[in-house]
């Protein structure tokens, strides 16, 4: 899309002039799943530029995406009933390997598949329980088989508000795998360099199989260390995001939701600079 900007019209010329100088000078947010904090930021920063009455509005906009700060992390005990919880692993188990990728193995000791039709139907079924421990009406978003063996670990990271909420939901394992969460946090918008701040306090949570943690990965750092003794361990993530949000969390959609085109500038300037952030 870059290559399609006109540059000899000034006001485009502006805009992309204001992109690059915001995007040169942009913290890092160099954590898995930290693009949407970066594009979030550029884009505030570069309407404090071009529209400096709009960068207020627009920033308040995603209030319905931040966490509540008394959230506390939920747990759900037998998720399906024993006999429909077997049915389900067995299907999952009939997966075939062509659906399964391993493009992250190595960051995280895992293969993944993500959107199976198995977890869709799962996810929806589910989606007024989590709604219920959220405290808001959701919407389903994706979904994540994430298949961890041996060499499976988890850097300490915030997740996109397209995942608000997760339930994460434990299939099996050869032992417990802790994860640990921080309190809800504010969203980092300067300063950030992928670090979790050292005074963050976490708590640590296990599961067993059919049992799940509803948990707000946007709003709280989480991590799991190197799984042990060359272990496995099988997860389901849900993920949701709170009703009617769906224009919010897809940053592409933010020039036409908010009628600001120069937000499509800054969202190409932003894919040709960084082109291993894209989300």
């Amino acid at each position: 899309m870059l290559q399609s900007l006109d540059l000899s019209d000034p006001l485009v010329a502006r805009h992309y002039m204001a992109a690059m100088h915001v995007l040169h000078g942009l913290p890092g947010f160099d954590w898995y799943d930290g693009c949407f904090l970066a594009k979030f930021e550029a884009a505030r920063r570069m309407l404090a530029i071009v529209r400096p009455g709009e960068s207020r509005r627009f920033a308040a906009a995603f209030d319905t995406l931040r966490t509540r700060a008394d959230f506390e992390v939920r747990r759900v005990h037998n998720v399906l009933p024993p006999a429909r919880f077997a049915d389900f692993l067995a299907q999952l188990r009939a997966v075939p390997a062509s659906s399964l990728h391993g493009h992250e193995r190595g960051d995280f000791g895992r293969r993944i598949a993500r959107d199976l039709p198995i977890l869709a139907e799962l996810q929806l079924e589910l989606m007024p329980l989590v709604a219920e421990l959220a405290g808001e009406a959701v919407e389903p978003c994706y979904t994540f088989l994430s298949l961890y063996d041996g060499a499976g670990t988890c850097a300490p990271h915030l997740d996109a508000p397209s995942a608000k909420w997760t339930l994460d939901l434990c299939l099996a394992q050869s032992d417990e795998w802790p994860i640990h969460f921080s309190s809800v946090v504010p969203w980092p918008t300067s300063d950030a360099d992928g670090n979790v701040p050292a005074t963050t306090a976490f708590r640590s949570h296990s599961l067993r199989p059919n049992e799940a943690l509803l948990f707000s990965g946007s709003s709280q750092w989480h991590y799991r260390d190197a799984i042990p003794d060359a272990g496995f361990c099988h997860l389901a993530f849900l993920h949701y995001h709170p009703a009617g949000c769906a224009d919010l969390v897809r940053p592409a959609r933010w020039a036409a939701h908010f009628d600001m085109p120069e937000l499509a500038i800054l969202d190409a300037v932003f894919e040709t600079l960084r082109p291993d952030r894209r989300q």
